[in-house]
This record gives structure tokens, sequence and C-alpha cells, in this order.
């Protein structure tokens, strides 16, 4: 048995994951796509990621990024690890990319501020 809050919606239903004949079973989800989701967490969990990155400027030493989609939660820690060997040269505003196709996952990780553009 396994417990799983779903995020997909502002009830965040906790459900319990049991497995029967090799099979998952869902139990207090308010929705289908309460089971959805913990079909998919149970399967292949993926996960949103924010974090920051370091910058030459001593106005703003660290800048907000996230990806702009759900990775693999087994490469959180690598892509966090890759971004932080990033240290940000230029101003940015918010979406603008900090790196793209970070390790191979089709994920780029963008800026999630406009801090660097609003400091005179």
């Amino acid at each position: 048995m396994k417990q799983i809050t779903c995020v997909t919606c502002p009830i965040c239903c906790r459900i319990t994951v049991d497995i029967e004949n090799g099979e998952y079973q869902f139990s207090g989800n308010k929705c289908i796509k309460g089971a959805m989701f913990a079909a998919a967490e149970m399967n292949a969990p993926i996960k949103s990621l924010k974090t920051m990155v370091r910058t030459v400027f001593p106005d703003i030493p660290v800048l907000p990024v996230m990806t702009d989609r759900e990775v693999p939660e087994k490469k959180v820690k690598k892509i966090i690890r890759e971004l932080s060997k990033i240290v940000i040269t230029k101003r940015l505003g918010f979406g603008d990319k900090v790196a793209c196709n970070i390790l191979k996952t089709g994920c780029d990780a963008i800026a999630a501020s406009d801090m660097l553009l609003e400091v005179s």
C-alpha cells in the first residue's frame, strides 16, 4: 500500500494505491484525474523543478529558474547538479532560456523572474 497526494486540482485528494493480482487499485480519489495521476506516479513519476542559478551581478547574485515542463523524478538531482554549474552573465527576463535540453530530457530551464531586468 502506498499513499499519494494528487496535485492535478485544488482538492489534493489523498489516494491509496494497492496492488491486487498485479494491477493497481486506487481509492480516495474524487475524480478520474486522481486515478490517472496516481497510475502515472506509480509507473514513471515526474516532477516540476524550481531552483536557483548563480549570476555575475552583485546586486542579484542568484536567479530563480524552473523547468519548462515536468522532468523524470529520477533525474531531478542530476539536473540540479547540472544547473549548479551555470553562471548567468547577461540580464534575462521571465521565460528567457537559461539552459536547453538539459541532460537530453527535452526540457529547458527558463528564468522564473524579471528581477535581473528590474534592477537599475
